[in-house]
């Protein structure tokens, strides 16, 4: 058999009791059955399937908690920053932005007016 299966303890001695036959036999049933079931899941391909389903939507999952808890840190931080940063430059932003937007509507009408 493969290397992963144990080796079957030897058979019991020739002055055995009829107790520690049975219980030699017990324990060769007991691993024939053990292996039956490793062959008969192994040859499951349905449940193999479903198995490796469930592991990829496991995997999947974690990613994406994973992602969640570094986009909240990044907003947290980015929060953080904006709201440490001091006024002054807030409202100079906010005055670029303004005056952007005027310049592009002052250029929207001339172009308009061109045409």
């Amino acid at each position: 058999m493969s290397s992963t299966t144990p080796a079957a303890p030897p058979d019991p001695p020739p002055d055995a009791t009829a107790e520690e036959i049975e219980a030699h036999i017990q324990a060769s049933r007991e691993r024939l059955a053990s292996s039956v079931d490793a062959l008969t899941a192994k040859m499951d391909v349905k449940e193999q399937a479903k198995q490796k389903a469930r592991e990829t939507s496991e995997r999947v999952q974690a990613g994406a908690q994973h992602a969640s808890e570094r986009v909240q840190a990044g907003a947290q931080q980015a929060y953080e920053q904006a709201r440490t940063t001091s006024p002054a430059v807030l409202g100079a932003i906010a005055a670029g932005l303004v005056g952007l937007v005027v310049l592009l509507i002052i250029l929207r009408r001339r172009s308009s007016h061109r045409s």
